[in-house]
């Protein structure tokens, strides 16, 4: 009976000994993430899409819930509101991550301010830049841009954003 005890113990205390093998992840940069966005869509009120990220084969890393954005074009940076919660997710291959970026169309020609780029920063202070939704200048409502807090799940990604 003690034996068996000693086996049992011993089995539960091998996740434990596992675990404590592996590094932990480290934070996430430009050079360990794809970046992908897509799904795009845009009414005469609303226009949005999807920011994917997906950790390289065998890289698995950290970043805050809440996405290090900015956006800007030649009227500079509108307002930016963007969720979170002020925890830490960890990226893998096989999870990844996703936000949508949404914004007002303008009613008026006085409501408008011109965005052409996108910003994504990582928490090693890497970046990676693209276009904002579409190639070219878009027209978006002076109320700025609002962003949801990354997502476990698949997204509408498709194209890899450039720099």
């Amino acid at each position: 009976m003690k034996k068996l005890a000693l086996a049992l113990a011993g089995l539960l205390a091998l996740p434990t000994l596992t675990a404590a093998a592996s590094p932990p992840p480290v934070p996430c940069s430009v050079n360990l993430v794809s970046f992908y966005y897509g799904g795009f869509s845009q009414n005469l009120s609303l226009g949005s899409f999807d920011l994917t990220l997906l950790a390289h084969d065998g890289v698995t890393c950290t970043l805050p819930d809440t996405p290090l954005i900015t956006v800007g074009g030649p009227d500079g940076s509108p307002p930016l509101h963007v969720d979170g919660r002020g925890g830490t997710l960890v990226l893998r291959p096989n999870s990844p991550l996703h936000a949508v970026i949404s914004y007002n169309t303008p009613d008026l020609p006085e409501n408008a301010l011109k965005v052409s780029f996108l910003r994504l920063s990582m928490p090693d202070k890497s970046l990676r830049g693209t276009y904002f939704g579409t190639p070219g200048v878009l027209d978006i409502n002076k109320n700025g841009v609002f962003v949801t807090a990354w997502r476990t799940g698949l997204g509408l990604g498709q194209g890899e954003g450039t720099s």
